[in-house]
Parts: structure tokens; sequence; C-alpha cells
């Protein structure tokens, strides 16, 4: 191996340095539209200026994001194509996180008297995190079989040899 060459000492220099900037530049960029992304697709949590729900009523309130989770999710089998559910899912988590960050400040979740609503909303989230993994998964490995699948029986039901087909 030969030593290199002392005049292209600045060159080499400057290049290395301008490498370590473009790594640098883009190392941030990427962080940057991270951090954005997941600050927009997780609604903080709030002080509410409305009056505080009851008991009654914050624990309905779960309950009806409850059954809008599981709404959604049982639509994601039926989304087509299938391999967009994931895009789907994050337009509809956003949306209903924030329904959740709203009632959670409503309901004063702090306070001594309502430690099993607070394991509630608690659970509520968590389930949240889940199903959209599920629905990140299911369009990853699952949509595009689906959608095949889909495709087959659509190819299927044109032949003459079917029928009428309801």
């Amino acid at each position: 191996m030969t030593t290199p060459d002392p005049r292209y000492r600045p060159f080499r220099a400057a290049a290395y340095g301008l490498y370590i900037l473009v790594v640098v530049a883009f190392c941030l960029g990427v962080i940057i539209s991270v951090s954005r992304s997941v600050a927009a697709m997780n609604p903080s949590r709030s002080v509410s200026d409305e009056p505080v729900l009851t008991y009654r009523e914050c624990l309905d309130a779960a309950d009806a994001l409850w059954s809008e989770l599981e709404s959604a999710r049982e639509k994601l089998v039926r989304a087509s194509p299938a391999q967009t559910v994931d895009a789907q899912w994050m337009s509809f988590r956003t949306g209903w996180l924030r329904r959740l960050r709203e009632r959670e400040s409503r309901c004063a979740l702090e306070s001594r008297n309502n430690a099993d609503l607070k394991r509630v909303y608690g659970r509520l989230e968590d389930v949240l995190d889940r199903y959209t993994v599920h629905a990140v998964q299911y369009a990853g490995e699952v949509g595009g079989t689906v959608d095949a699948l889909r495709g087959a029986f659509s190819t299927a039901r044109k032949n003459p040899a079917a029928g009428t087909f309801p």
C-alpha cells in the first residue's frame, strides 16, 4: 500500500468534511421528520376549561370510545384494497386519540376517586396501540394475499360457467 500524496491532503479533508456534513444533515432531517410525524399522531393530554364530567358520564364516554374502536377494527378485514388498511387506520387512530384525550381531560382522572376510571382509559389506549400494530401487520403481511384472493374471486365470477352468482 502506498502512502497518500501529501499534496492532496486539503482535498481529502474537504471531502471528508463534506461527507460528514451531508450525513449529519440527512440524519437531522430524518429525526425531525419522524419527531413531527409522531407528535402529529399522538395528541398530547390537555387540561379542559369545561366542567368536569361525572363518574358515570366518563364511564359512558369510555364505553362509547370502546365501541367506536371495536367497530373500526372490525372494518379492517373488509377494507379494500387490504394493503391500505394501515393508512386508513392511522387516520382513524389520530381522530380517535384526540377524542380520548378530550374526554380524559374532562374526567379528572388524577382524582383518588377516579382510579378505576383512569385504569379504563389506560386500557383503552393500550388496546388502541395493539390494534395499530395489528393494522400495520395485516396491511403488510396479509393484505396483498387478501387483495389477490379478491381479484381471483372477481375473475372467477366473470366466467360464464359460474352462472348467476349471488
